[in-house]
């Protein structure tokens, strides 16, 4: 029994002569020391062998129509079919348009200043109040409970006859 260890992984490379030169050697010198790895050997060999034997002979390779089929399919990738070389430079484009965009808005931000962003109703209550004049009759729309309502605001006026001015 030899002291290196069992070559089981590489015993079918061996036998079908896929080893480099120092694994090849190292397998042969085990083989010849270790009675077991041979059998081993000898016993993968022939099945190699019924297998090999089994199996129906591989067609022939016609290379000339093998390259003639190459040569076409290469042709065929080279040449842009219609609008196809259209799409390469799509991504590119819609990709620099979008900078160009977030670019434009974010320099005209930078421009204009900071925005005051006031919710809507905010702005209806600073509209309401331009138009009813809201700051003189201000005593009269804190007594008021519902001062939202519309015939109400309209009416502030008739409300107090005697300060109407």
């Amino acid at each position: 029994m030899a002291t290196t260890p069992h070559p089981d992984a590489l015993l079918i490379a061996y036998l079908r002569g896929e080893l480099a030169e120092n694994d090849r050697r190292s397998v042969a010198d085990h083989l010849a020391a270790c009675s077991e790895c041979a059998r081993a050997a000898e016993d993968f060999g022939r099945i190699l062998s019924d297998l090999g034997s089994s199996l129906p002979e591989a067609p022939p390779v016609h290379w000339g129509a093998y390259r003639a089929e190459l040569r076409e399919k290469l042709e065929a990738r080279r040449r842009p079919l219609g609008w196809q070389w259209l799409r390469r430079p799509v991504p590119l484009a819609l990709a620099a348009a979008a900078a160009g965009v977030l670019l434009i808005l974010s320099v005209q931000s930078w421009i204009s200043g900071p925005r005051v962003n006031g919710d809507l109703a905010s702005l209806e209550e600073r509209v309401a109040a331009s138009r009813l004049d809201l700051l003189r009759q201000y005593a009269v729309i804190e007594r008021l409970d519902l001062w939202e309502d519309l015939d109400v605001v309209r009416r502030l006026d008739e409300l107090y006859p005697s300060r109407k001015g």
